[in-house]
């Protein structure tokens, strides 16, 4: 049986914000399929190198990219890369639900509007609801797709925002500290959710929850001060790191 391919592979991977290196040399391969956490300290590098994977930080001025990042091999910060194709393809999922002032419906539509995903109205009616259901989300709000998505809770917005990823055809979800600003009732069902979408996603999430990374991570990248001091299986990262400074930061003794 062919092992399978990487569908991200980082190498020797810098990036600088002006003169300040906020990355140095992170290497990993994202595997189809599965959730990847990246934990570590503020400020240490877990979200700018998640805004790397689909050139999120190319909106900040005077930030650089060395190295590569190869998406099913293919360099996304090629000259000739579509940017447009590449967010489409690797869909983000921010800290804040940020639905836009529109209804639920037009919010989840949006997407595939833009990009001339349907053809009529039967089948943007059937991607809404797809997307919808997909994001566990379509039982709750199914009779009242007209009335405004800032009237949800903020659980159930942050899976409109994740419907809204489904919707454009993303292949990988990039989910920033997305349950941060949520309850434990709603964190659990945007939990119990990755785990049903990765039966068809590649998922990367940050958390500073080591809790939360333990449970639905299938790897985890620990980072320090712009390393990536270790990446393995989260089973392994958090019952028998290599690193001691792993070590030290998981059993809550430094950071």
């Amino acid at each position: 049986m062919p092992t399978e391919q990487p569908v991200f592979t980082i190498e020797q991977l810098d990036f600088y914000y002006g003169e300040k290196r906020a990355l140095s040399n992170i290497n990993m391969d994202i595997m189809p399929r599965k959730v990847t956490a990246l934990i570590g300290p503020s400020g240490c590098g877990k979200s700018t190198y998640l805004r790397c994977l689909n050139r999120m930080n190319d909106t900040i001025p005077g930030t650089r990219v060395e190295g590569k990042i190869r998406l099913h091999g293919e360099d996304i910060y090629a000259p000739d890369a579509d940017v447009v194709d590449l967010r489409q393809r690797v869909g983000m999922v921010f800290q804040k639900p940020n639905p836009f002032p529109q209804p639920i419906y037009d919010n989840v539509a949006f997407g595939p509007r833009v990009l001339g995903l349907s053809e009529n109205k039967t089948d943007l009616d059937e991607i809404v609801e797809t997307s919808l259901r997909k994001a566990a989300l379509w039982d709750e709000v199914k009779d009242t797709l007209n009335e405004g998505a800032l009237g949800l809770s903020l659980g159930q917005q942050q899976r409109l925002c994740i419907a809204r990823v489904i919707a454009v055809q993303s292949e990988v979800i990039l989910m920033d500290e997305s349950t941060s600003a949520l309850d434990p009732i709603a964190t659990g069902k945007i939990e119990d959710l990755i785990a049903e979408l990765k039966k068809d996603y590649t998922i990367v999430i940050v958390t500073h929850n080591m809790q939360q990374a333990a449970r639905v991570s299938d790897s985890t990248g620990f980072f320090w001060l712009g390393d990536l001091v270790e990446f393995a299986p989260t089973k392994d990262i958090f019952t028998h790191p290599k690193e001691e400074l792993t070590e030290t930061y998981i059993t809550g003794r430094m950071g």
